[in-house]
């Protein structure tokens, strides 16, 4: 796997990877899902090393983080989502919520967790940035580098 910087990441084969996502907008959802798996097993992590946990909306993906970062089940978290803007500041308190639970999860057990909640204006902006489950795989692929390396 590349990033910008133009160098292989590749995975450990033991490293195990929790995939937590909303069930909004669930076509989407499953594009984000499919990305961050291709991208997994791409790097080199073994399919059955991707634990896949849909949770009802963004605001509970860091609870279920933490449920298995304390539990042990994962290595890495990838938390994905979608929040669509609406008229009021609900959108922002949900997606800025979602935020601090994932860094608190991440900061607490010294677990990766990746976020990529994506707060969008609609589904239509939402549908552009579908290949963002890969860019999150990164993150976590490149945080494990750097731990393992402590």
């Amino acid at each position: 796997m590349k990033n910008s910087h133009s160098f292989d990441l590749r995975a450990d084969a033991h490293w195990r990877i929790a995939i937590v996502h909303s069930s909004f907008y669930p076509h989407e959802m499953r594009a984000l899902v499919d990305s961050a798996q291709k991208a997994l097993v791409a790097a080199g992590v073994p399919k059955e090393n991707i634990a896949d946990y849909p949770v009802f909306g963004s605001f509970e993906i860091p609870l279920l983080g933490a449920a298995i970062a304390r539990a042990k089940k994962a290595d890495a978290i990838i938390g994905l989502g979608i929040i669509v803007e609406g008229e009021t500041a609900h959108a922002q308190l949900i997606a800025d919520a979602a935020a601090h639970g994932m860094m608190d999860v991440q900061t607490r057990t010294q677990i990766p967790f990746a976020f990529e909640i994506l707060l969008v204006k609609s589904v239509k902006e939402a549908q552009e940035r579908l290949s963002k489950g890969a860019e999150a795989v990164h993150a976590v692929l490149t945080a494990l580098v750097a731990l393992s390396s402590l």
